[in-house]
């Protein structure tokens, strides 16, 4: 029988020993901090630990078995009794523990903002209950290819492999996956690059966080995107950059209103974020000379390159770059499942290098076991299958959810786009999109408001945005239809 280290008796209490030791082991069983199937300390144990006699010990579980908290079992010992640990962890029962205030100063630089009140889109933890989850970055698990990724694990598992992903690499990436990241999947996308210009990363987050630390050191400016992908504007955030914000049009980020003295800029080109606007040939050409002119970095971020349903995907800004300027961002996660946390970085070999020295000092590497059962995935063509037949449903989706926005929301403007999974929906200023959202949660349905994609949250009044990744087919048309009637009551 283990001690059980963390109880202690409660300080300055003016109840009975023995009432004391019911009131710390009730507590802890409230809590759900002491497992049901392990026995609690013997009489013996907990006096001793306690410093209070046996008999006043003995006499605390008498009362709790007493009163159903723990059962004695015949030459076991005491356990908690299942039937209270299933009533703990019901839905609502949670109690949080209540510490004291730290006296630390933990605010970002030069604000008064804690982390975590950065502004973040936010889901239910139970978001996959809800008969309509228009949210974006979750996934219907019904479209994972469960068997095929079950093979590559089996085969990535193989004790002649073992040697190759069980020790730490020191910080180097799986050489089976950046040769298959290099030959698969950058070549179809129109870009040729070396196996020393590609970085593994867990999740296209942390490059941006990779890029977001080397910068921030320097004090340049940063460009994002307004409205933009509230992570990255996070992470640079907290790197402390100094962040000038560029309006986006229905051509994207208009360069035009780019600030002169630009160190980095941040776009998503091919479906911007979280508008689905794709930047136009014209501007990706000017930005790429100018970055070129200027010897500013623009960090591109491709993180639905496959998912166009209108035409073919332009060619990305890295693959027009002769100077080494640009910085190509993609997952291997996204389009399979989101909490692999896989991606990749692009760039010149001295980026690489840097940005493999800040990994190293995050979080060493990407779990190896991971990388190599991504490679085969890759390897073996699973993941061209995957996307060819992900294609297929999401052009589906996409437009099933174009025809419900034009029979119940016509008077809206929709933003027109080549693909995505997501549409974005400009309403009427008189809307107030967060109020939208909190009504229709009530009725099973989940939308991310515009407000948090903005730098200025008054600017996203009456947008929000419908994602169709995590939603059948059958549930947008009666989704869609709530959406309407919710906001002709609000407008009402």
């Amino acid at each position: 029988m283990a001690a059980i280290h963390f109880l202690r008796l409660p300080e300055n209490s003016k109840l009975s020993l023995r009432n004391q030791v019911c009131e710390m082991l009730s507590d802890a069983i409230s809590k759900n901090n002491i497992a049901h199937n392990e026995p609690l300390p013997s009489c013996r144990a907990l006096s001793k630990q306690l410093g209070v006699s046996r008999n006043t010990v003995f006499a605390a579980y008498v009362r709790l078995i007493d009163s159903g908290l723990i059962l004695s079992r015949n030459r076991s010992g005491y356990f908690v009794n299942p039937d209270i640990v299933k009533q703990v962890q019901l839905p609502g029962n949670k109690r949080a523990k209540v510490h004291a205030p730290l006296r630390l100063d933990l605010a970002i630089d030069g604000s008064d903002l804690m982390p975590s009140e950065l502004r973040k889109v936010e889901h239910p933890d139970d978001w996959n209950t809800y008969p309509y989850p228009f949210i974006y970055n979750q996934m219907d698990p019904r479209l994972f290819p469960l068997q095929e990724w079950r093979e590559c694990m089996r085969l990535a598992l193989n004790s002649k492999g073992l040697a190759d992903w069980s020790g730490d690499s020191g910080g180097a990436d799986s050489a089976n996956l950046v040769k298959q990241v290099q030959q698969r999947l950058l070549t179809y996308r129109g870009l040729d690059a070396g196996e020393d210009e590609i970085l593994i990363t867990s999740g296209a987050q942390n490059a941006i966080f990779c890029l977001a630390t080397l910068f921030g050191r320097k004090n340049r400016v940063i460009a994002l995107e307004d409205p933009c992908y509230p992570e990255a504007r996070n992470a640079f955030t907290l790197a402390g950059c100094k962040i000038v914000n560029v309006p986006v049009d229905e051509l994207g980020m208009r360069i035009d209103d780019m600030p002169y003295d630009c160190g980095l800029v941040y776009t998503t080109p091919s479906h911007q974020f979280p508008t689905t606007v794709t930047m136009s040939e014209e501007r990706r050409i000017q930005l790429s000379q100018m970055a070129a002119e200027k010897g500013f970095v623009i960090c591109e971020d491709d993180y639905e390159a496959e998912m166009n349903f209108v035409s073919e995907r332009a060619l990305p800004i890295r693959s027009l770059d002769r100077t080494g300027n640009v910085v190509y961002i993609g997952s291997l996660s996204k389009s399979l499942a989101p909490g692999l946390r896989l991606g990749y970085m692009v760039a010149h070999p001295d980026i690489v290098k840097e940005a493999k020295a800040v990994r190293r000092a995050m979080m060493r590497h990407p779990p190896t076991l991971l990388q190599e059962a991504m490679a085969l995935f890759l390897g073996l063509g699973y993941q061209d299958v995957h996307l060819r037949r992900l294609h297929r449903r999401y052009k589906v989706r996409w437009e099933e959810m174009r025809r419900a926005l034009q029979a119940h929301l016509p008077d809206l403007h929709i933003q027109a786009s080549q693909g995505g999974t997501c549409f974005w929906i400009v309403g009427p200023t008189a809307l107030d999109a967060n109020l939208l959202a909190e009504r229709l949660k009530k009725k099973g349905v989940l939308i991310d408001v515009g407000s948090v994609f903005f730098s200025d949250p008054e600017k996203g009044t009456g947008m929000f945005r419908l994602g169709f990744a995590a939603i059948p087919k059958k549930a947008i048309a009666p989704g869609v239809q709530i959406i309407s009637e919710e906001i002709v009551q609000i407008l009402s």
